[in-house]
């Protein structure tokens, strides 16, 4: 017989994570779970109030899913397609577990991938300088750090961390200057950063974005808020160097192929991100990262109190253990 069930958690962050829109050190997320033949599929929601979602809202929707039957996991999707991304990509990663632990393979196995070794940056949130270049420091051994911005103080700061840091960088301005502004900044990071990540608002369009990738060049531009699906990736050709695929953005596994055939078919390039969530979710995109160019899944490297267990985290490297599904459980009460 078939079981759902719905819960929502609350993880906390090592430290306060900031960024250019907000500040927060816990975070509401709602775990799905489908039960059947004595296996148990999990996914993670992590919504966002950018997208105008909450964890009560998701966890309504998920409470009125409907399974017709977990091996048909189109018709599943298709039956739940009025669900809140977040809430899809619960259901889309569940069904994916699922189905991976009842066949005995690994989800990456499941969808005919080799095995992932992703190397993902981490994330520096926005703090004073003396704060920031500490963590770097202390950083170090990591390849990738991902630096957020949202002023010209954070700049400076920026600079700073590329005197101690032999990592590579990427800058992240979550949509916090304008298109003049954005195009002198990208102009003075040339040569000192390896990518820039939404450094004008989604809402100015394609157009802010072409002027922004051509005085970047050759510097990579990469649109995160402005690329929530892949309904998004044809206005963005020709316009930005590449988009950001996040599974709470654009609804689990299957959404997130979906923008990376899209992407690659108007030669674009590929990042891989995620939200503050636990390894539940970061082990999602883990699955897929080998058809991506930049991958991001810090996420669960963030908390201080992270409920799932599986993967392990080395200095950047993410090693997704040999176990059938998305190779996650909870973790031993602490």
């Amino acid at each position: 017989m078939l079981k759902t069930r719905v819960r929502t958690i609350t993880v906390h962050t090592k430290r306060t994570f900031a960024i250019a829109r907000s500040s927060d050190d816990a975070f509401e997320r709602v775990i799905f779970e489908i039960e059947e033949g004595g296996e148990i599929g999990r996914g993670e929601a992590a919504p966002s109030g950018r997208y105008d979602q909450d964890a009560e809202g998701v966890a309504a929707a998920l409470e009125g899913v409907e399974i017709p039957d977990p091996w048909a996991m189109e018709t599943t999707l298709r039956r739940n397609a009025g669900l809140p991304p977040a809430a899809y990509c619960a259901l889309d990663n569940a069904l994916h577990d699922l189905a991976a632990k009842r066949l005995g393979v690994p989800v990456y196995r499941l969808l005919g991938f080799g095995r992932p070794g992703p190397v993902s940056a981490y994330t520096l949130g926005i703090a004073d300088r003396e704060t920031t270049v500490a963590d770097a420091e202390r950083l170090r051994g990591y390849p990738i750090l991902k630096v957020k911005i949202g002023g010209w103080d954070d700049v400076e700061t920026l600079r700073a961390v590329r005197e101690v840091s032999d990592a590579e960088i990427w800058v992240d301005a979550n949509e916090a200057f304008s298109t003049d502004e954005a195009v002198e900044l990208v102009r003075g990071l040339r040569g000192m950063v390896g990518m820039i990540e939404q450094p004008v608002p989604a809402s100015a369009g394609p157009g802010a974005l072409r002027k922004v990738t051509e005085a970047a060049h050759p510097v990579p531009v990469i649109a995160d808020e402005g690329a929530v699906d892949a309904r998004d990736v044809p206005k963005l050709s020709g316009s930005v160097s590449g988009v950001n695929v996040k599974l709470a953005k654009c609804g689990g596994i299957r959404g997130a192929l979906e923008m990376v055939h899209a992407a690659r078919a108007h030669g674009m390039k590929l990042m891989l991100g995620c939200m503050v969530e636990t390894s539940l979710g970061i082990a999602a995109a883990a699955h897929v990262s080998g058809h991506f160019d930049f991958v991001d899944l810090d996420g669960a490297m963030l908390l201080a109190d992270d409920p799932f267990a599986g993967p392990v985290y080395d200095e950047g490297h993410i090693l997704l253990p040999d176990a059938p599904g998305l190779g996650v459980w909870p973790a031993e009460p602490r």
